[in-house]
């Protein structure tokens, strides 16, 4: 066997192990920076929230997330995703917050991460500031609203007022927040009631086995007469 015989097997070998140890990715939207997610992401009021990032493949990474969208007046979805590693890498200590958002009233849009269910505090059409014992306000979503609090899972956390006023700050300086007390993000106790709560890994990206892409790189073509 020649050199060139030698250096084509080896690279078909290649070929195959890379394919055999990445997953397939025709089953899952690609996505490879952020700017798609306003196409992407219909409707408003929607909170985009990343439950779990992932990657799947041996030689060839493929970057997935895993995300809870909240629409106001359905239930709320998971869709799986691909992304570049860039973006990957980009929110690593975002889990559990929302990375894309827009408002109802002007459709202003936003892709700095904030904790679940912001958008919808210090709205008055959604609820309203009272004063609690320690003297601090509160907020407090309406009737209608009431189940928002366990759609975000957040717990026994309400934002106060304080809390409020700090995350628009982080908002217009386009700076993450993850809480007066780091409640939020990858590392934050009340992200993880969220975290914890979704089975964000019952997703399992296609792959294909070794065996099946050596018969597709080997398979002889039919005899014809």
């Amino acid at each position: 066997m020649n050199k060139i015989s030698l250096y084509t097997l080896l690279i078909l070998i290649f070929l195959g192990l890379s394919k055999s140890f990445s997953p397939s990715s025709k089953k899952t939207d690609h996505i490879v920076n952020e700017r798609v997610f306003s196409s992407y992401f219909k409707g408003s009021p929607i909170e985009v929230i990343l439950v779990d990032r992932f990657k799947a493949g041996f030689l060839i990474k493929t970057y997935y997330f895993h995300l809870k969208v909240f629409h106001l007046f359905k239930p709320p979805e998971s869709v799986t995703i691909r992304v570049g590693k860039k973006l990957w890498d980009q929110h690593n200590e975002n889990l559990g917050l929302s990375i894309f958002r827009r408002d109802e009233r002007k459709r202003k849009e936003s892709l700095t991460p904030m904790p679940p269910g912001l958008l919808f505090v210090g709205n008055p059409s959604y609820g309203g500031w009272e004063y609690i014992e320690s003297g601090a306000k509160q907020w407090r979503f309406y009737r209608a609203y009431r189940k928002f609090p366990e759609v975000f899972h957040w717990g026994k956390f309400r934002p106060t007022y304080d809390f409020y006023f700090r995350s628009k700050t982080y908002l217009e300086n386009q700076q993450p927040f993850y809480g007066t007390n780091s409640e939020f993000g990858t590392k934050g106790p009340v992200s993880k009631l969220l975290l914890d709560s979704i089975e964000s890994k019952e997703f399992t990206p296609p792959s294909e086995s070794f065996t099946e892409h050596l018969k597709t790189f080997f398979k002889l073509p039919p005899w014809k007469n």
